[in-house]
């Protein structure tokens, strides 16, 4: 192995464009590019090797084991190759870059699967063991733990302002100045989990483009909106031959679930019913005019059964319903995440869907960009343990994510054989997609993530299915809701953030 990455590295090197490095803000060190593709120190000496590219400080432990508890899946691909994704490139890229960080640094990257990571941590914590030195799970399933004193506060630990951390899950999933949770470069579930919104391609171009043209121009001009969707997908939707609905006969404009439709696509219009403002302090905003006005919109689309329809109306649930209209040509658009493009890129069925990626709409075209948010059941993020007591292994589990952030970047020397790239460029661009449009747009949803911080939290278990009950309970009560809901939801609040604020750690 070790013979195979020393080729595998010297031929990268020859094919690697010039790196430029990025500057720390915390004490890291800095390193500048030369023309000539290496790096200059302190002394003015010309280094030409890559690893030199890294901005903070060299480091090498003594074959230090890094043991991170996370969910299965794609979920620990992240982290060590899994054998149920047998050839992939991203086992490959995932592989080089742990062999990298192992001799080069000395720390050993290994994995442990749960159900439950963010629980299961907390019975290692109480049993006063130290097997697990990260935990990465959902975050849905860790903002909530920090009130129970079970991650250390990654501030004084992690350079955070470095590229390859995502900025706003760093600033929004925290109360209080200290921030406990990072997701970014070393993770690419956060990417995976994104709403976006997918249409037929070949439907479109045959039946609309003519008359509103290009949808990815409409995205460019920023004149993609829910009433632009509600008007094609009304147009689209027709009952099956007996004239009903809810049959794999029928085709509907837009197909979902509740959850999703109802949450990304008002996440979308601009509303969140919870965010922190300039001055950092948390407003409570589900009630606020522009919530209640984009979920208007949102309500009237997916409650309309002659043009949309979410997997909930079934009973018992019909989780697949709306993918399976969706591949076999039956629905013009789908509001999801961005996961659903591999699902349907490698399903089998004959004379499939091609899909085409845009955007959430937005509420109107004044509206000031897109907004993509993020499913909080699914999108990871890391945080370290406090059953991580030794100070030379806190040091170095801090170290393996700075390591895990920077070598997955297309940046680093591995460029395009990188952990990113193979799974974004290659899985979700080059696999799902057959269109330079789709690629850009892929690009515009991935920079424009939000977290809503009323679903993350979930404040007095009102917050994460405040638009989706509606849907359920057939009824837009949003505004008489929210208000009856508000006072309890305000004092659950403020004892997270004073949690948040008094956490020993």
């Amino acid at each position: 192995m070790k013979k195979l990455l020393i080729l595998a590295l010297a031929l990268m090197m020859l094919a690697l464009p010039v790196l430029t490095a990025c500057n720390s803000s915390q004490g890291g060190g800095t390193s500048d590019a030369t023309s000539q593709g290496g790096t200059t120190s302190e002394g003015g000496e010309v280094s030409d090797d890559p690893l030199a590219t890294f901005p903070l400080e060299a480091k090498k432990f003594d074959n230090v084991t890094i043991k991170i508890l996370t969910r299965a899946g794609r979920h620990a691909q992240q982290f060590v190759p899994q054998d149920e994704f047998e050839g992939s490139v991203i086992n490959s890229a995932v592989q080089a870059r742990n062999d990298l960080i192992e001799e080069q640094y000395g720390i050993i990257i290994e994995i442990e699967m749960t159900g439950r990571p963010a629980t299961d941590i907390g019975l290692s914590i109480e049993g006063g063991t130290s097997d697990y030195q990260i935990v990465n799970d959902a975050v849905y399933s860790m903002v909530s733990r920090v009130t129970d004193n079970w991650f250390y506060s990654l501030n004084d630990l992690l350079d955070l302002s470095q590229p390859w951390w995502d900025q706003n899950a760093c600033n929004q999933l925290t109360l209080s100045d200290k921030k406990f949770f990072v997701a970014g470069n070393a993770l690419f579930q956060d990417d995976s989990f994104t709403a976006g919104v997918l249409f037929n391609k070949n439907v479109y171009a045959d039946r609309y483009e003519k008359t509103y043209g290009s949808l990815y121009n409409m995205v460019d001009e920023g004149t993609w909106t829910i009433d632009v969707m509600y008007e094609l997908a009304k147009d689209f939707a027709m009952p099956d031959e007996n004239g009903d609905w809810m049959t794999d006969g029928c085709y509907y404009g837009v197909v979902t679930d509740g959850y999703s439709g109802a949450t990304m696509l008002t996440n979308g219009a601009g509303a969140v019913s919870a965010y922190k403002d300039e001055q950092n302090q948390i407003v409570l905003s589900g009630g606020s005019e522009q919530s209640v006005k984009a979920f208007e919109k949102v309500y009237n689309l997916l409650t309309d059964r002659t043009t949309s329809v979410f997997a909930e109306q079934f009973k018992p649930t019909n989780w697949g319903y709306g993918s399976n209209l969706f591949i076999a040509n039956h629905a013009l658009f789908s509001v999801g995440y961005l996961s659903s493009l591999l699902g349907i890129m490698t399903n089998e069925t004959p004379d499939k869907v091609v899909p085409g990626v845009l955007p959430p709409p937005k509420y109107e075209a004044a509206q000031e960009g897109y907004h993509a948010g993020i499913n909080v059941y699914q999108s990871d993020v890391m945080a370290i343990p406090v059953c991580v007591v030794e100070e030379e292994q806190l040091e170095a589990t801090a170290y393996a994510m700075e390591l895990l952030g920077y070598y997955s970047m297309k940046e680093s020397l591995f460029g395009e054989d990188s952990v990113t790239a193979a799974f974004y460029d290659t899985s979700m661009k080059l696999q799902a997609t057959v269109d330079d449009n789709d690629s850009r747009m892929l690009d515009l949803i991935t920079s424009h993530r939000i977290y809503d911080l009323g679903g993350a939290f979930d404040w007095n278990g009102k917050m994460i299915g405040l638009y989706s009950s509606n849907l359920y309970a057939g009824a837009n009560t949003l505004a008489s809701t929210w208000d009856a809901n508000l006072p309890g939801v305000e004092a659950a609040m403020q004892e997270t953030i004073e949690a948040f604020q008094n956490s020993i750690n």
